[in-house]
């Protein structure tokens, strides 16, 4: 697969004779939906021990430095940031999610904003967040203009944490029909009653967005199971992902699996974990 040229970044090429996609109009309709705020509005606390051990290796540069929450949600994550510092802000381009993030923590400030233009002045912030592969619901292009606009906004030195989908791993390989939703539901029967109109909706979506799948070398779009398939994702390599960053000036200072486990930097090991967690650093002007 051809790799091509985009601004700064070095992109290894997909299929472009599959259907073009329109990242923002299916991803924003699922975030709005009301079953999706529904799990936002109630999720709290650190979603898995690679998450847990991504922020706390920044920790003490981070604390009471200036902080971007990207991708805020329900706000899950503002009070994981506010244990680092006070001087916090959160953004979220879905209308829905400010609103849910507001409502819960109305003494915050959340800000409905794309993560692909900043509107904050250079070098506001000693610490940016983008949790939960929010970066993954964006296309190719935009992915480049997120790491690009964060880069701009940090203070030389400033750290960037955030997690995307492994291209490698299991996340890429979910599909239809996914009778995990029903043994998650347990034994209820209202609960299996609520989980078999899941999986109808799961089918109905992965039909949907199925003819939108284009695999390349190093990245590719596709579908996975989260909020019951209803989401449309780019997938990278590890090793696509670290040059990617290294070429909009930041360094890669460690990454960990979902588990906590830490992963070579150099992207030199086989990885096969569904995502993973990136601590990185925008480089010193003098470097």
């Amino acid at each position: 697969m051809p790799c091509v040229q985009l601004g700064a970044g070095y992109l290894t090429g997909i299929n472009m004779a599959a259907p073009s996609v329109d990242f923002d109009k299916i991803n924003l309709r699922t975030y709005g939906a009301k079953r999706v705020a529904r799990q936002f509005r109630s999720a709290t606390g650190w979603l898995e021990p690679g998450e847990k051990a991504a922020f706390l290796a920044v920790a003490d540069y981070a604390k009471d430095g200036a902080i971007l929450d990207i991708g805020v949600g329900g706000g899950r994550t503002a009070p994981l940031m506010l244990s680092l510092s006070a001087d916090y802000c959160g953004i979220d381009y879905c209308p829905t999610m400010v609103d849910i993030a507001s409502s819960r923590f109305p003494h915050l400030q959340f800000v409905k904003m794309d993560a692909r233009n900043l509107t904050f002045a250079d070098a506001s912030f000693d610490l940016v967040a983008f949790s939960y592969n929010g970066i993954d619901s964006v296309d190719l292009s935009g992915r480049l203009e997120v790491l690009q606009s964060v880069h701009r906004v940090l203070r030389p030195g400033g750290y960037f944490v955030f997690s995307a989908l492994n291209l490698e791993g299991a996340a890429w390989g979910d599909h239809w029909p996914d009778l995990r939703v029903f043994r998650a539901a347990g034994w209820s029967l209202n609960r299996q009653a609520r989980a078999a109109g899941r999986f109808v909706l799961g089918g109905a979506n992965w039909l949907r967005l199925r003819p939108f799948a284009s695999h390349g070398d190093d990245v590719a779009v596709g579908n996975l199971s989260a909020h019951d398939f209803g989401l449309v994702t780019l997938f990278t390599s590890v090793r696509v992902q670290i040059q990617q960053l290294t070429d909009t000036g930041f360094r890669v200072a460690s990454i960990f699996d979902p588990l906590g486990h830490p992963v070579s930097p150099e992207g030199t090991e086989a990885t096969t974990a569904p995502w993973y967690h990136f601590v990185t650093r925008r480089l010193l002007s003098a470097q």
